[in-house]
């Protein structure tokens, strides 16, 4: 498998024009998220991350090759305790799917969230008919602790521990 060189760094609002394609690409949305399908206008979405990025208990990230945005991770603090933190990434151009970038970008990310003393877990949820994060997740270490329904869509909730 060809390895890609690609690298992150922190989301800016600068970076709200390449997401909207995401955000209304509703293939890509109805295989990650559980959430009715909302396209936005720039406007919206702009307003949207600015509230994401000032956030003081998350840190999102552009992940980049080429010096391309290709898609986005995030690492979300989930009680005040910081015990334990939620995971989500988004690749949004299709053709770097099934390339083992996922499982990269997620041991990497995972490195650095474990690197805090204080965290002892990562969680994240993910649709039960999204096979290949499923594949992805478990290949770094994620395990079914639960699953339920939201919206009406099966979802599986992951964990990793420390």
């Amino acid at each position: 498998m060809e390895i890609l060189a690609w690298s992150y760094r922190r989301i800016a609002l600068l970076d709200v024009p390449v997401m909207l394609d995401w955000y209304n690409n509703r293939e890509l949305h109805e295989t990650a998220n559980a959430k009715t399908f909302h396209p936005y206008t720039i406007e919206e979405l702009t307003k949207y991350w600015q509230k994401k990025i000032n956030r003081t208990d998350a840190s999102y990230y552009a992940i980049i090759i080429n010096e391309r945005m290709i898609g986005r991770v995030s690492l979300k603090g989930m009680d005040s305790t910081g015990e334990g933190i939620e995971y989500a990434i988004v690749i949004g151009d299709p053709s770097l799917y099934s390339r083992g970038l996922g499982t990269e970008i997620t041991i990497c990310m995972l490195e650095k969230a474990f690197s805090d003393p204080r965290l002892r877990y990562v969680q994240l949820d993910v649709r039960l008919d999204n096979k290949r994060a499923i594949r992805c997740y478990e290949k770094t270490g994620f395990r079914n602790i639960d699953s339920f329904l939201e919206n009406g869509v099966s979802m599986r909730r992951m964990r990793v521990t420390k």
